[in-house]
């Protein structure tokens, strides 16, 4: 009967010490905070929230560091219990625009792209200013590009150049047309729509449930959308019968496990809720896999950032003066003061420590 006992309480103290730790992120206002990154004291990405701002286990981490481009980074010690992390509106705003006749919109952007790892650090980097111009009458956009890049492997830099340049490019432009009229435009086939749940929140769902969550924050004067592009996609081959594509991504999934593409979009609005593509704040898109290297499972994210940094409403001659005043030599001392200048929300603290690394070399 003791040895039972004593089997008994090893049992329960066994499970107790492997039971996951759940980590809830919100923001100030204890709306869930979709798509932050967590990572432990070595820099490995240990996991990222899912839409309703929760990551089910922290996997036995006594340290993490919480991180997501809209809002500050947050270090946190855990005690084994489940946890609810608050964070803090980042210090990025942009500057009032005064509506004007003038015919012509400029937006500057800037975006940073990473490829990184918990077996190399950093292995991608690029960085660079867009400048996006469209008349207002007849809608057509127009954008220039510089950039700088630099990457662990030479061969792999231009590669990656080579392959992401002109997704870069794209996915930097703002957009023309409101993002809720695209969502439903593009998800007739999966029955996509958006359902007010609370004043200031709407889920978008399709036939197989919630793909993504709108949230209004009124204090900011902002529009958050979270988007699960990879979920949204597999449910498009799904439905319209693309055997072949589904079979492709599981057998690509079967490689890079826990496989996830998301989309987290900031727009200003005004105070009956509309936008135009000149209020467009920043995004994140973050596509994260595993992979097995060594026998040691090892986690990579891609991550593309975009902020607003200028923007105005212009003649001909004004747009001229602007992209030329705008300009900067294109070296990594230069963008990370045009980032500071710009107050462009920082890298997680691992992730920048060996971006400095990396540029060193």
């Amino acid at each position: 009967m003791k040895r039972f006992i004593l089997f008994s309480v090893v049992v329960l103290s066994f499970s107790a010490g492997v039971q996951a730790q759940r980590i809830e992120v919100v923001d100030t206002d204890g709306k869930a905070v979709p798509y932050a990154k967590i990572y432990d004291g070595n820099a490995e990405c240990i996991g990222m929230t899912g839409l309703n701002g929760v990551l089910a286990d922290a996997k036995g981490v006594g340290e993490i560091t919480v991180t997501h481009v809209a809002f500050k980074s947050k270090e946190v010690k855990l005690s084994g219990q489940d946890i609810r992390v608050t964070l803090e509106d980042a210090d990025f705003e942009l500057g009032e625009i005064t509506v004007s006749p003038k015919p012509l919109v400029y937006v500057q952007t800037y975006y940073r792209m990473f490829m990184y790892d918990d077996e190399d650090g950093i292995i991608f980097y690029r960085a660079g200013l867009i400048d996006n111009y469209y008349d207002k009458d007849d809608k057509k956009l127009k954008s220039s590009e510089e950039h700088i890049s630099k990457g662990l492997f030479g061969a792999v830099t231009k590669t990656l150049n080579i392959m992401f340049g002109p997704v870069l490019k794209a996915q930097s432009r703002i957009r023309m047309g409101r993002i809720e009229e695209s969502l439903l435009k593009s998800g007739k086939d999966i029955q996509l729509k958006i359902t007010p749940t609370a004043p200031d929140r709407k889920n978008v769902s399709d036939y197989k449930g919630l793909v993504g969550t709108i949230t209004d924050d009124q204090n900011a004067g902002q529009r958050r959308f979270a988007i699960d592009a990879a979920l949204m996609k597999l449910h498009h081959f799904e439905a319209n019968g693309d055997t072949k594509a589904v079979e492709k991504r599981e057998k690509r999934n079967s490689r890079k496990q826990d496989k996830e593409k998301t989309n987290f979009i900031i727009y200003n609005i005004d105070s009956d809720g509309n936008y135009a593509p000149e209020d467009f704040v920043m995004k994140e898109n973050s596509h994260t896999y595993d992979t097995e290297e060594k026998g040691k499972k090892v986690h990579t994210i891609i991550g593309m950032q975009v902020f607003s940094t200028d923007r105005a409403y212009v003649t001909k001659d004004e747009l001229k003066q602007r992209r030329k005043a705008n300009k900067i030599k294109m070296t990594y001392q230069n963008i990370q003061q045009f980032e500071r200048q710009h107050n462009i929300p920082l890298l997680a603290p691992v992730v920048q420590a060996k971006l400095d690394k990396l540029w060193a070399k």
